[in-house]
């Protein structure tokens, strides 16, 4: 099964491709043409029949609770009905507990995200533009999108099984370009090059370096996963190293396991970026232009990391995105700023999303405490500076 979806993760490549390339003027057909191919996915190469009922099951629900429910609570119950949901896939698939079994969870999960934003989004589109802030002026959807818009948001490719989530503004922005609307008076030798009509930049080059780097940590965990297994530090033999190699045999271990998400996540993005949806704008000096929209990790930073929260915001970054906007920010009182309960909720629901292993729990529940007193840690340093 890792073989087929690793060879999924490659087809997206050429059909990518092929999506770039389907008149800006007809995004039905992109709605449609991405449709197609995810349900190729799940059935013609996974057979997730249950699968493909879930994903339905979610985003019908969803839509319907959007569309019919106004109020406040709207998005408090969209997130009850996908986290709920989502909770009951988790609990089958570990009752099963087949590592080598493809389930549909880890495109849940994904989804659960971008529907459970969608909701707040919609939300915030029915309010004054003066009660929202910055990034909530630009998420919010003040015109309901139709079914076929919502299918394709909800069944995006390149990003069905691993991410990255991203919101529906990005996908509306994609499908009409104005995602890539150069802005009033630029110089035109530095707007980004396109190719015959099309409005979407290339990004051949850009999507081909995220393939190699992808495959080349997919070669590392392959060559390291040999070198450090899991099973050699729960065997009796690693009690007898010392505590500086002990130490060393732990580090790599959580290295080993790291690349496996490197290498998905990089893949997935460079898919993603050769689509057009990863595009993030370009310098209006330099013509560079951006590819980092739906970046969903930087390994470098994240190795390097001097603190708790450099680590968080280089790992999982959309889904650091998702907590922060849609649980942080969303569970403190308006006009007060988020304190501790505020952390510890987000780390809980980063638990609960995660499934119902104890170490989940124990991880991120002891991450809260962990982060806030970074926190304190920055805040007694800078008083002591001024």
């Amino acid at each position: 099964m890792t073989v087929k979806l690793i060879g999924s993760f490659l087809l997206s490549y050429p059909l990518a491709a092929i999506l770039k390339r389907i008149p800006d003027s007809q995004p039905w057909k992109k709605n449609v043409f991405s449709i197609s191919v995810s349900i190729f996915y799940i059935i013609g190469l996974f057979e997730l029949w249950d699968g493909l009922r879930t994903l339905l099951y979610c985003s019908v629900g969803t839509y319907l609770i959007a569309y019919y429910i106004d109020g406040s609570l709207m998005p408090w119950i969209g997130f009850a009905y996908l986290m709920g949901y989502m909770s009951l896939s988790h609990i089958y698939r570990q009752m099963v507990n087949d590592p080598s079994v493809m389930d549909i969870t880890g495109a849940q999960m994904v989804l659960v995200m971008k529907l459970s934003a969608f909701c707040w989004n919609v939300h915030d589109g029915r309010l004054p533009p003066t009660e929202l802030s910055d990034s909530q002026k630009y998420s919010a959807i003040t015109e309901f999108p139709s079914v076929l818009d919502f299918a394709g948001y909800v069944l995006f490719f390149p990003s069905l099984f691993a991410g990255p989530a991203f919101e529906y503004v990005d996908y509306r922005r994609w499908i009409d370009t104005t995602l890539f609307d150069v802005p009033p008076g630029t110089d035109p030798s530095k707007a980004p090059p396109t190719r015959k009509k099309r409005k979407i930049p290339r990004s051949g080059r850009y999507a081909f370096r995220k393939a190699v780097m992808g495959l080349v940590w997919l070669l590392v965990f392959v060559k390291l996963n040999v070198m450090y297994p899991i099973s050699f530090v729960l065997g009796d033999e690693y009690g007898k190293y010392s505590f500086l190699r002990r130490v060393w045999q732990l580090y790599m271990l959580g290295f080993t396991a790291r690349t496996k998400y490197y290498a998905a996540w990089t893949l997935t993005e460079g898919s993603c970026i050769l689509s057009g949806l990863g595009y993030n704008g370009f310098d209006p000096k330099t013509g560079k232009v951006y590819w980092n929209r739906l970046e969903n990790i930087n390994p470098w930073k994240l190795e390097t990391a001097q603190n708790v929260k450099g680590y968080l915001e280089n790992w999982n970054k959309n889904t650091s995105h998702w907590l922060r906007h849609y649980v942080y920010l969303r569970v403190t009182p308006k006009g007060k700023k988020p304190g501790f309960w505020a952390t510890l909720i987000t780390f809980f629901t980063s638990a609960l999303w995660h499934g119902f292993y104890p170490g989940y729990y124990m991880t991120f529940i002891l991450a809260s405490f962990v982060q806030t007193a970074a926190k304190c840690e920055s805040f007694f340093s800078n008083l002591e500076h001024s």
